[in-house]
């Protein structure tokens, strides 16, 4: 029995021990999904839509199923019989009143809807595989079928896309239906920005796993989301498995802080000059910014220069209009006075501009003058700082610092693998209060979320002494842990 099979299975009576066909028997009763939403109808389940009931037809079944196969002796007990109509009908019951009259959505239906992130811990149970169609490569070879899971809380079902890590554990048969899955770091992957319900949502709504922050659950997990993240150790990680969403390490060596720059010429073209040690990054921020204070000083002397000369057309026309230039308080300038300010641009053709303005309108004139002046001092800031930009760029310089780590603890397998671990804007870390910013020390332990493989052509095998390779991201968070503190 599995979800793909439940929607054709039919009970043929509703009592528990069900007698032998006889040749009275003039009609079989065929009990199945139908038979059970018009009988939660009947009990006054108004809420039950036949989709609903559908979806949970198949969940309940496979169930039973696998705790039939699990204690086939409790069969042959009325009072402990599970594959019957009546035991259907009493989970479909107790499903109905826990979500839909009592409010309590599980996890998947949660993450569809967006009032749950989809990168919470969760166990989930496979409960089908497809494959994609054979396709052809550009060079005529054929390339291997994609495998897709379907996956259940035990509640619903959603489409999960693989990567190729877990791929190859599904063509290996290690992921197979009927296996659970603990998972982390999850995204939701949707063709619609708006939140779906989840019966709506199976063909446009698909969860991203990813191998470094999965793995295989025991049989009797409980389904659903986890209130502890699941912690990856480095001997289950591959350099193409994406993600890793927690580690537990521990520092058992530290190298200095070192500076990358990255460099954008006008091209567009991208570059990064670097590492560079503490010392050199600071004689190259020391040359930048004497760079920048002498580009910044031209441009206040440019605009000083700027603002005198058009200080001097505004004294100029003050004088021409004397003093018995005062206007009213609804009196102002006229559209020739305001057009003429434009032609002061140029000095060579300033005065001459100045010469053909009339006493009446010079006072006027040099209001505007003084005017722009004031608002356009308001806006040299920001002008100017766009112009030194242009001419002096900011630095884009990113600080990190290499750690080699290993696994605070480990399951089954020996730690054989030590990792480094580049940690990128280190400077922004302090464990503690008043604490050196970016400072390690050996022997401390951290849990350390949403880390990436780097370097991967360079990752070793699981052999004793072999080194991988792990960098973090903008959205890592470290959580400094006691030396025999457990992770949570």
């Amino acid at each position: 029995m599995t979800p793909t099979l439940a929607p054709f299975y039919t009970f043929h009576t509703s009592s528990d021990t069900p007698a032998l066909l006889t040749t009275q028997a003039t009609q079989i009763t065929r009990l199945g999904p139908s038979a059970a939403f018009d009988q939660l109808i009947e009990r006054g389940c108004t809420l039950a839509t036949k989709l609903w009931v559908e979806n949970h037809w198949c969940l309940i079944l496979w169930k039973l199923a696998g705790m039939v196969a699990l204690e086939p002796e409790k069969e042959g007990d009325p009072e402990t019989k599970r594959w019957c109509w009546k035991e259907v009908m009493r989970q479909m019951l107790y499903r109905y009143e826990r979500e839909l009259n009592g409010g309590s959505q599980p996890p998947l239906r949660l993450i569809a809807t967006q009032d749950a992130p989809a990168s919470c811990p969760m166990v989930l149970c496979v409960s089908n595989i497809t494959w994609s169609e054979a396709a052809v490569r550009e060079d005529g070879t054929s390339a291997e079928p994609c495998p897709e899971l379907e996956v259940t809380d035990g509640w619903y079902r959603l489409r999960a896309r693989v990567d190729e890590p877990l791929a190859r554990a599904i063509r290996a048969g290690t992921i197979r239906v009927g296996r659970k899955l603990a998972v982390a770091g999850a995204r939701l992957s949707s063709e619609r920005k708006d939140p779906m319900e989840i019966l709506e949502a199976y063909n446009s709504v698909q969860l991203v796993l990813s191998g470094n922050s999965s793995h295989l659950a025991p049989w009797h997990a409980k389904l659903g989301f986890q209130r502890g993240p699941f912690v990856s150790t480095l001997n289950s990680l591959t350099h193409d498995g994406g993600v890793v969403s927690v580690m537990d390490v521990v520092v058992i060596k530290m190298y200095p802080i070192a500076y990358i720059e990255f460099l954008e010429n006008e091209a567009g073209e991208k570059s990064r000059e670097g590492p560079r040690t503490e010392s050199q990054e600071a004689a190259v921020m020391e040359k930048w910014k004497r760079r920048r204070e002498v580009e910044a000083s031209k441009l206040r002397e440019e605009l000083e220069k700027r603002l005198s000369r058009y200080e001097s057309y505004a004294e100029r026309m003050e004088h021409k209009a004397g003093p018995h230039f005062r206007p009213g308080e609804d009196d102002g300038p006229s559209d020739r006075v305001e057009n003429l300010y434009d032609a002061l641009e140029d000095p060579a053709t300033a005065s001459a501009t100045l010469s053909t303005v009339r006493a009446s309108d010079a006072g006027w004139f040099a209001r505007v003058i003084r005017e722009r002046i004031g608002k356009e001092r308001e806006a040299a800031t920001d002008e100017m700082e766009r112009e030194l930009d242009s001419i002096c760029p900011p630095r884009n310089v990113r600080n990190f610092r290499v750690l080699e780590v290993q696994d605070a603890c480990t399951r089954r397998r020996p730690a054989n693998r030590t990792a480094q671990l580049t940690a990128w804007d280190v400077l922004k870390l302090t464990f503690s209060e008043g604490g050196e910013a970016g400072s390690f020390q050996v022997g401390q332990r951290f849990q350390v979320t949403n880390l990436v493989p780097s370097q991967r052509s360079a990752w070793m095998d699981l052999e004793p002494g072999s080194m991988v390779y792990l960098s973090t991201r903008n959205d890592t968070r470290w959580t400094k842990l006691k030396a025999t503190q457990q992770s949570m």
